[in-house]
């Protein structure tokens, strides 16, 4: 794959033109891999628990446990190193210096890692613990080669936070008091008894996401009422404001063995190369009624039942999803999930195949067990068209508050809380 790389760099010198591998890379604020062979990108809260990785990148300021694994899909290893960014609250960088919140010099290096074993596709493991840092708020991590930072290789988002104010949701959990039957609303209080809080409307705000979902995150939600002697900050809205489409149970699929496909899997074509794996093929759900199952909430994990060693052992394969619509839909259709960082762009974009009236895209993806959803991008028609809204669908939704003290002149993650909506246990 960087074999192409080396290529054109042989070309470039015998042209006598200077070769630039960050040439183009533009630092962006958000979930990115910037290179092809960039895989798999994880990052979370690691407590020694096997279910940590379904967990969002988020650690008590006192307790960091955040842990970053990755796969280049190369066969040799390359230096890779870490920065870390202080953001604000709408993940604009803020005004900090490094030493504001870092206790060391600004610049990690990734020492850990694996070679694949026994896989099709050769890839380097790498694995990094965040250091601790000072301050609460949002964090960028970028991920860079050598020692030039604008060689960047991926960038993630993580937040670490301070409990300076308390955070009760006050929305029914099963979802019934919802303004109708495809939304689902959170309403909540913020108390700040114990912490100053000066001109709440303006220096304070309020961050929810679905499912750690940022493509259709609420940001910067004000209080409707102050209640300044009680220490109170009231968020119920009556426009919906504070209110997420429904959406519906993820969709999913078992690739955690290619000898014996699992479940929504057709079939998997060893002989390819990639292998390739066909997906069932999904029918859309825009009119049928509500149906409970569980799921991961768009959520994935590397698992290898072949062999038993996942992150290592696990292949990647071609994955190729296929969506039976019956007909063209005016607008772009896309995969969607934490796989691809609900990321709407041409990797996920699906063509329509007018022949047998389906919509079909490829993946790479390494072995295991995937969520995923179909989106739709249209002036006429609704992102969740394909899905189906429904109230009664569990989701996890994380309630972020941010206060800028004037001192500082940057947003910090001063109250996190996490709550679902129609848990099934």
């Amino acid at each position: 794959m960087r074999l192409l790389l080396g290529i054109t760099v042989l070309i470039c010198l015998l042209s006598t033109t200077s070769y630039h591998p960050y040439k183009g890379k533009k630092l962006r604020y958000e979930d990115v891999s910037y290179e092809e062979e960039i895989k798999t990108v994880q990052l979370y809260p690691n407590t020694g628990n096997p279910q940590d990785k379904l967990l969002p990148p988020t650690a008590p300021i006192n307790q960091n446990t955040l842990f970053l694994e990755f796969d280049d899909l190369v066969e040799a290893h390359e230096e890779y190193r870490v920065m870390l960014i202080h953001c604000n609250a709408d993940w604009t960088p803020s005004r900090l210096k490094s030493l504001d919140y870092l206790y060391d010099y600004n610049e990690f290096n990734i020492t850990t890692f694996e070679y694949s074993v026994d896989t099709k596709i050769s890839y380097v493991h790498y694995s990094f613990r965040l250091p601790r840092v000072k301050l609460p708020g949002n964090y960028l991590l970028v991920a860079y080669r050598g020692s030039n930072s604008k060689d960047i290789i991926l960038s993630k988002r993580f937040m670490i936070y301070q409990r300076n104010v308390g955070i009760s949701v006050t929305s029914n959990l099963t979802g019934v008091t919802s303004a109708d039957r495809n939304n689902q609303q959170i309403d909540f209080e913020v108390i700040f008894s114990d912490y100053e809080i000066i001109n709440p409307s303006e220096f304070f705000s309020v961050t929810i996401r679905q499912n750690e979902r940022w493509d259709n995150a609420i940001f910067n939600l004000k209080p409707r009422f102050i209640r300044e002697s009680q220490g109170i900050l009231e968020y119920r809205f009556f426009d919906r404001e504070n209110s997420f489409p429904g959406n519906n149970e993820y969709r999913f699929f078992d690739l955690r063995s290619l000898r014996y496909p699992g479940q929504n899997v057709g079939k998997v074509d060893m002989k390819s190369y990639p292998s390739l794996a066909y997906l069932m093929v999904d029918q859309t759900r825009e009119y049928q009624a509500y149906a409970q199952y569980e799921d991961i909430n768009g959520d994935f994990y590397i698992q290898n039942t072949d062999t038993g060693n996942g992150q290592v052992q696990s292949d990647y394969v071609t994955v190729r999803f296929m969506l039976n619509a019956d007909r063209f839909l005016p607008g772009d259709v896309h995969v969607i999930g934490k796989m691809n960082n609900y990321m709407s762009d041409a990797e996920s974009k699906m063509t329509f195949n007018k022949s047998s009236n389906t919509y079909q895209t490829d993946m790479i993806l390494k072995q295991g067990f995937y969520n995923y959803q179909y989106l739709v991008r249209a002036d006429t028609l609704s992102s969740s068209y394909l899905e189906g809204n429904h109230y009664e669908t569990e989701n996890g939704y994380e309630i972020m508050a941010y206060y800028r003290p004037m001192n500082l002149g940057a947003d910090l993650l001063v109250g996190y809380t996490q709550v679902t909506l129609n848990p099934r246990n």
